[in-house]
């Protein structure tokens, strides 16, 4: 969503050399203004997939909550309780309320993925969730549930999975970038997820790094649409393989305005992407 939103996935260097799935998922809800990151484990890369399908349904169904306690019974009662065991995933959530003058975010967290609030002038962190054991699956409760409440327009928002800390690092040690700060100075928000990809392009086996999930909002510009929202990523070792060998190329590398992706359905789905119907 141009000045407003990008989000992106890379499969980590030693997942491609093995044949793993990546279990990275990311979840645009523009109805709801929900947005989510789930990383599954190596064994079940879909389980990320499923939780974030199972939040979708339950959003279609219900609306989002606009409470810290309706979100935590949501949570506890459709979306954790219903993760299989042995589907480990962490799961990251912002639900953007827009509150007179400024905004209302609703944070859901479990695991050891994170969402930060940043002031984009200042580089500093205003909020950030901490790393926990309440994976989904491993747990049937989530307990941090909060809700951070603000009239600062110069915040940003990250959801990231823990591989993005990796690229992160890597770029702090190369001095690629000079901090948060200068990345918000020199890029659009819906810029940045190309850029990292161009890092990691040009810098290819440089560095390892694990599965790579993020997105980036501008919670002010963000725009609900109705009936939009789009998952990515919790893919099988086979998808992997054959995205490899069909997309690695480029040779489906395009834009698609909003108003063509139903010509799309099996192209999207071929890079792990699906839009949702709701």
């Amino acid at each position: 969503m141009p000045g407003a939103v990008c989000g992106g996935i890379s499969t980590g260097t030693d997942k491609i050399r093995s044949g793993y799935g990546n279990g990275d998922c990311l979840y645009f809800d523009f109805e709801h203004l929900v947005f989510a990151v789930a990383d599954g484990s190596e064994r079940f890369p879909w389980a990320s997939r499923d939780l974030l399908n199972r939040l979708s349904e339950s959003l279609s169904r219900s609306g989002a909550p606009d409470t810290v306690l309706g979100w935590r019974a949501l949570m506890n009662t459709e979306i954790y309780s219903e993760q299989k065991y042995q589907h480990k995933t962490t799961f990251s959530c912002v639900a953007i309320r827009p509150e007179g003058e400024g905004i209302s975010l609703i944070i859901s967290h479990g695991g050891d993925s994170a969402v930060t609030v940043i002031n984009s002038l200042t580089g500093s962190i205003c909020q950030q969730t901490g790393r926990d054991m309440n994976f989904a699956g491993r747990s049937k409760d989530i307990v941090d549930v909060t809700q951070y409440r603000t009239a600062d327009r110069d915040i940003r928002l990250l959801l990231s999975t823990d591989g993005f800390d990796d690229v992160w690092r890597f770029c702090m040690r190369q001095s690629l970038l000079g901090g948060a700060r200068d990345v918000f100075e020199r890029y659009p928000v819906d810029c940045i997820c190309e850029m990292i990809h161009g890092i990691l392009e040009e810098n290819r086996g440089r560095f390892e790094y694990d599965d790579i999930g993020f997105i980036i909002i501008d919670p002010y510009r963000t725009e609900r649409i109705g009936g939009t929202a789009v998952i990515m990523g919790g893919t099988r070792p086979y998808e992997e393989q054959q995205y490899l060998l069909e997309y690695a190329s480029g040779s489906h590398d395009r834009w698609v305005p909003d108003g063509q992706w139903g010509n799309y359905d099996e192209v999207f789905a071929g890079a792990g992407i699906r839009v949702l119907v709701q």
